[in-house]
């Protein structure tokens, strides 16, 4: 299955919203933070951010297809310093919508919603630096694991990283951190979040990682 990587455009706004939301069921955040959220209203809120993210001029949005089959089977986001990719937008209704303000569905709970990431802020402070290049996202469609998509999508940046001699920096889930070890990253430190504090169930650990650059010629 010969995967290929590219630029995602807003008509896979969508199928990549479907992507994250089933790549990461299950995991805590989403069940913890939208109980009482609608599956539609989370489908929705999911493509309208891949709308920003793709208007976004400093955010790669990109897409792994299965080159056999044409289907999408998964995507990453990367934001490299200083460097604008410009609007993945082609069509003025796209960028309209992407530019509307993004209000979370009735029934988010707010405090799981905003404290997982200030969580995650504060971590990183000691470590994210400005030069940098983040991988801020990365999800392989379920039914697609363990066929070299997550690698692929991995080997893109890896490569302007290294020519660039640039470190990257990433969040880990728990399924996510075998293939970020294997391929190059280091532990720096656990972030755990304890859901039970904003009145939701259980904790999830992520792992904030880096890579060093290798040498480029």
């Amino acid at each position: 299955m010969p995967i290929q990587v590219r630029y995602a455009t807003e008509s896979l706004a969508s199928t990549l919203a479907s992507i994250n939301i089933a790549s990461f069921a299950g995991q805590g955040f989403i069940e913890s933070a939208f109980t009482n959220v609608a599956d539609d209203a989370i489908f929705e809120l999911k493509r309208k951010r891949y709308l920003q993210k793709l208007a976004h001029p400093k955010t790669h949005v990109l897409a792994a297809v299965d080159e056999d089959s044409g289907e999408i089977v998964g995507c990453a986001r990367w934001v490299f310093p200083g460097e604008e990719v410009g609007s993945q937008l082609s069509s003025e209704e796209a960028a309209a919508e992407a530019g509307a303000e993004l209000a979370l569905p009735e029934g988010t709970n707010r405090g799981i919603y905003d404290g997982f990431f200030q969580v995650l802020k504060e971590k990183g402070e000691k470590y994210y630096r400005e030069d940098d290049i983040v991988l801020e996202f990365l999800a392989t469609r379920p039914d697609q694991q363990g066929r070299g998509v997550g690698k692929a999508l991995l080997r893109w940046g890896m490569d302007l990283a290294d020519k660039q001699q640039r470190r990257i920096y990433l969040e880990a889930t728990t399924p996510g951190f075998p293939l970020y070890a294997k391929m190059g990253w280091r532990a720096l430190e656990e972030a755990e979040i304890d859901y039970t504090q904003w009145g939701g169930e259980g904790r999830q650990v992520l792992t904030l990682m880096a890579r060093d650059p290798l040498p480029f010629s």
